[in-house]
């Protein structure tokens, strides 16, 4: 690994994690709430109009800040060069900041903004893709170096990059359609066109693509191997590539060709498939040999960022399997089925393979951007296992949502029984495991800095 007492410290990086945590805190914790509600837990009514904040929040916010903050760092890094046109990108930074925070108060004071709401989203919308277009003309200039090996992962950040700003031109040019209800959104509804698992599934692909091109770069040296299966990674790109293309045309034609989901997730299934096997994220290295001779801090970081990479896919290609059975059951009458499947396979996606993926990566790229080095504890575990316990419990109340015409019948016709009541309130409180362990992962953050 590099020796990360000589980095120069990245600070154009800084302001954009930052904005990225505490916008990901907020987000996860209405996130929380939200799942309070579909178990029947009580919460005041005024809260259910943040519910569609949401996913503006992990999308809009936390993902976009988060991987702009990562793309000026580490493409540069790359390369051993500095970031072009620095204030470029913190203009970058203010404009996508700013055109969050004015569309969330938009539609918290829709009384206010009513009879021009739809005008009012596209200008924050084209607000956001202008500072989009910034960050991706500057990332771009910066490829353009050309790396001395592993260019495949140039690629599969250019894709990331690309897919963020289309994905965002997308957007705006469906404003025009934009329904707005003022009506508690706490009830399980997949019905609009903008939330459909095809489209969430391209939102979280930026960050999923980018996350392929840093780990194909840097994984040889976290696990010492030479390098990965070239051949297989840029099989692997090929088909993430083909995977976006699909995906958009699914977006554009659902309807009349529903198989275009299924094929979609199909061609996202074999593409983390090959991508793991160039990276050797399950089988293929004997590493035994290198585990025995590190001792220590070394040891207990590369066991695991091992743990962390085996696990992460796991839950990836267990996340786009979900999906694929969400394809499969197209057209059928039970809207409880499909929405236990599309917010099973959504999170397993979001929260088991990037937020994960974060967790490991975030303390291996703070130094650049603190100066402080990081120690790795085996308190780094804890986090990633509250992680898999909120899906895991998350995936049993969704087990429960398929099994039942409602959330709240299923429970209120299990009231007499306690064990069901605390079943019922132990799922409901799930998604505060995330809360919990992003908790746990900032005090060891700060706590195993030098």
């Amino acid at each position: 690994m590099a020796n990360i007492n000589t980095i120069k410290p990245s600070y154009v990086s800084k302001p954009f994690i930052v904005a990225a945590v505490i916008v990901l805190f907020t987000g996860s914790f209405i996130g929380a709430v939200w799942m309070m509600t579909i178990f029947n837990i009580g919460v005041p009514q005024w809260f259910g109009q943040l519910f569609q904040q949401h996913k503006i929040l992990q999308i809009d916010g936390f993902l976009t800040l988060l991987i702009m903050g990562v793309g000026y760092m580490i493409v540069p890094r790359f390369r051993n060069v500095s970031l072009p046109f620095v204030k470029y990108a913190y203009l970058s930074f203010f404009i996508v900041l700013a055109s969050l925070i004015i569309e969330i108060v938009t539609l918290l004071q829709t009384s206010i903004f009513a009879d021009k709401i739809s005008f009012t989203l596209i200008v924050i919308t084209t607000l956001r893709v202008s500072g989009i277009v910034i960050f991706v003309t500057i990332i771009f200039l910066t490829l353009k170096i050309r790396p001395k090996r592993l260019r495949v992962s140039d690629y599969f950040i250019a894709l990331s990059v690309v897919t963020l700003l289309i994905m965002n031109i997308f957007e705006l040019s469906q404003m025009s359609g934009i329904v707005y209800s003022k009506e508690d959104t706490a009830a399980p509804r997949i019905t609009a066109a903008g939330d459909s698992l095809t489209h969430i599934e391209l939102w979280l692909l930026f960050p999923i693509v980018m996350i392929f091109g840093i780990e194909y770069k840097t994984l040889p040296s976290f696990l010492g191997f030479i390098r990965p299966r070239s051949i297989i990674g840029l099989s692997s790109f090929i088909l993430t590539l083909s995977c976006v293309i699909i995906g958009f045309l699914s977006m554009m034609f659902e309807t009349q060709i529903p198989a275009l989901q299924s094929i979609f997730n199909i061609i996202f299934f074999t593409s983390v498939i090959t991508f793991t096997l160039s990276i050797y994220a399950f089988c293929g290295f004997d590493n035994s040999e290198i585990i025995r001779l590190i001792k220590g801090e070394k040891k207990i970081r590369y066991n695991l960022t091992v743990l962390h990479v085996k696990i992460s896919f796991f839950l990836l290609l267990l996340g786009i399997f979900i999906s694929i059975l969400f394809g499969i059951s197209y057209g059928q009458d039970r809207e409880t089925y499909r929405f236990a499947l599309y917010d099973l396979a959504v999170h397993t996606i979001a929260i088991g393979f990037i937020g994960t993926t974060i967790s490991l990566y975030l303390p291996l790229m703070l130094p650049p951007i603190t100066g402080k080095t990081i120690q790795f504890t085996n308190l780094n575990r804890i986090p990633l296992l509250l992680i898999v316990s909120s899906l895991g419990l998350r995936a049993v109340g969704d087990i429960i949502i398929a099994q039942g015409n409602s959330v709240s019948n299923l429970v209120s016709q299990s009231t007499s029984l306690p064990t069901m009541k605390i079943l019922s309130i132990s799922l409901g409180l799930s998604s505060w495991f995330v809360v919990i362990a992003m908790i746990v992962f900032v005090i060891t953050l700060h706590r195993s800095m030098k």
